[in-house]
């Protein structure tokens, strides 16, 4: 991820008198949106400056001045932060400093302090790394409270330069680089793929989480992955956990630090297998030891999913949840291409069970999120319609012990230019229907079956009722929602 609110990509800074204006509005606007604040205005509004206060406006002049000839704003590709321009006092003076990223003239990515000076914001201190070609990841954290930050960099390698995660910190004494610019010198320099940062441990500092692989003779070979926890300790790092992770992983997307279930904490890592398929690791910190507690081979779990997952904590309380996928039930033998998943969410109880959170039916084409009625859990399955009928998603009632189906709901996604031929056709039919969203051009829609299905015992009958009662609380489960 290389822009904010604004596409910074598309933002040349440079130095030219010509172009000054342009780029201190674009400041202007980053400094209004790191803030806190929304600038959202019509075309024409764009040309006018947004009203912001005196030292933010003297802030966006000096980093102007400042920032080398030809500077692009950035932000790295993981970062809580989500502006390019943060404010934050580093040194616990009770002052803030300003801090930048962006790549400069060379397309190198470079991170800038600017301090505030009775003369007014000033170039501080400068973090460069001449061998990366981006910044995959970046943490300002006080990593032993002692009220002055660290701050790392994980710099990500250019050309054979490896993937570097770097530390730095603000008590450290600053050396001038060959153009005389005062810089901080790497305290740690270590190898890595994804790290993160937690108290893990509970005792009120967050440890350093580092996943690295080991070297592979040949381009084929599946790597090595190996987990290292670190504290912070006397102004050095001390490694205080060991993983190895087992084999199976091509590439790791993901990695979640936090509590993972009530009163543990540990790391969720998340990896690709081939073209679809991902594997989740779960690790808890227990008894001074990183001990993987997901999958378990003695309950029969394998930890693989075969569509990408996202795990996370879908409600709210601080818990990191599982996410497990599985094919609709009575189609899994259908091409990839043709197959649906069914997305469940599940809570780890400490031990040896799982509580199952939240349940969905997602189709990231059209944004599609449908979260599972109660009524529903355990008795549904969900098919593929036929693409010439708009239909996205058919449900049906699903009886598991005898493979019994009866056809529920279908949604549909209609281009708004169709639409009215469509509402025609479904009219002359008596199709029972309810428009849900009008969005990017496309209808919406839900079509529940009438008529009782004849193939049904009575008892299944009234479960296939009790599914179909959902019929007016529909877009209550459903909403579009957009990547990125």
């Amino acid at each position: 991820m290389k822009s904010s609110g604004l596409a910074w990509n598309n933002i040349m800074i440079t130095r030219g008198k010509g172009r000054r204006s342009a780029l201190l509005f674009a400041l202007f606007a980053a400094l209004v949106l790191a803030t806190g604040c929304r600038y959202t205005a019509a075309p024409a509004d764009l040309l006018q400056k947004p009203a912001i206060a005196k030292d933010k406006e003297q802030l966006a002049e000096a980093i102007g001045k400042q920032l080398p000839r030809f500077s692009v704003l950035m932000l790295p590709h993981r970062d809580d932060y989500k502006e390019a321009i943060r404010r934050i006092d580093l040194t616990g003076d009770g002052i803030e400093e300003a801090v930048v990223t962006y790549y400069n003239e060379f397309s190198t990515p470079e991170i800038m302090v600017l301090r505030q000076t009775e003369f007014g914001w000033r170039q501080f201190v400068l973090v460069e790394q001449p061998l990366a070609r981006d910044i995959g990841w970046l943490r300002i954290v006080d990593l032993d409270v002692d009220g002055v930050y660290e701050l790392i960099v994980g710099w990500i390698g250019a050309f054979d330069s490896p993937n570097m995660l770097e530390l730095y910190s603000f008590q450290g004494k600053a050396v001038r680089n060959e153009n005389g610019l005062l810089t901080m010198k790497a305290i740690h320099s270590l190898p890595y793929r994804l790290a993160d940062t937690r108290d893990l441990d509970g005792d009120g500092k967050p440890e350093l989480a580092v996943l690295d692989a080991l070297g592979t003779s040949g381009e084929l070979e599946v790597p090595s992955y190996y987990l290292s926890l670190y504290d912070w300790e006397k102004g050095a790092l001390a490694k205080v956990g060991l993983a190895s992770l087992p084999q199976g992983v091509s590439l790791f997307e993901r990695m979640l630090t936090g509590t993972i279930a009530e009163s543990k904490h540990g790391i969720l890592l998340e990896g690709g297998t081939g073209a679809h398929s991902m594997l989740t690791y779960m690790y808890a910190w227990d008894n001074k030891e990183l001990k993987l507690v997901y999958p378990d081979s003695s309950r029969g779990e394998e930890g693989f999913n075969g569509t990408g997952v996202q795990s996370g904590d879908m409600n709210g309380d601080g818990i990191i949840e599982l996410h497990r996928t599985r094919l609709a039930p009575g189609y899994e033998s259908l091409s990839y291409a043709d197959a649906l998943w069914i997305n469940e969410w599940v809570q780890w109880d400490g031990k040896s069970g799982y509580e199952s959170v939240l349940e969905q039916y997602r189709d990231y084409t059209y944004g599609v999120r449908l979260t599972i009625p109660e009524e529903w859990q355990g008795r549904y399955t969900m098919k593929k319609p036929p693409s010439s009928s708009y239909g996205l998603v058919t449900f049906s009632y699903w009886n598991e012990k005898y493979h019994r189906i009866a056809e529920l709901a279908t949604i549909y996604v209609v281009p708004l230019k169709q639409w009215g031929n469509v509402e025609s056709a479904w009219k002359d039919e008596n199709r029972s229907y309810q428009l849900l969203y009008e969005d990017s051009g496309n209808a919406y829609l839900v079509s529940f079956v009438q008529e009782e299905p004849s193939n049904l015992t009575n008892g299944e009958l009234q479960e296939w009722r009790d599914m179909r009662s959902i019929e007016k609380q529909w877009k209550s489960y459903m909403t579009i929602e957009r990547e990125g």
